[in-house]
């Protein structure tokens, strides 16, 4: 569920008019279906409040970019670029406790 206060920010900049429905979901980080959804009344203007105790990703200082290693959007750092190097990390400690060849380790970026 998005935080009230993006549902809210997707509102208000609907009714100034000045930016279209793409412009506003790339802005905010929403899908566009979403925009469009406040914008015909289909979803109402609801939300999670703000819970200080969880990291708050969807902020509206904090929108995600282009990860310089893997090319997904995401919010910075990258957590799938860290699992695909933990799953690698685990897959090498099975095959060097298995007995299996050892490579050298390289170093990702």
């Amino acid at each position: 569920m998005l935080p009230l206060v993006v549902v809210e920010e997707i509102r208000r900049l609907l009714d100034e008019a000045k930016l279209s429905q793409r412009k506003i979901a790339a802005k905010l980080g929403v899908s566009r279906g979403t925009v469009g959804a406040i914008s015909n009344g289909q979803r109402g203007i609801y939300g999670r409040e703000h819970n200080p105790h969880e990291s708050d990703l969807c902020s509206l200082d904090l929108l995600p970019e282009r990860c310089p290693t893997c090319g997904g959007m995401v919010y910075v750092p990258c957590l799938l670029c860290r699992a695909r190097r933990y799953a690698n990390r685990q897959k090498r400690l099975r095959q060097i406790a298995a007995g299996g060849d050892h490579q050298p380790r390289r170093r990702v970026a």
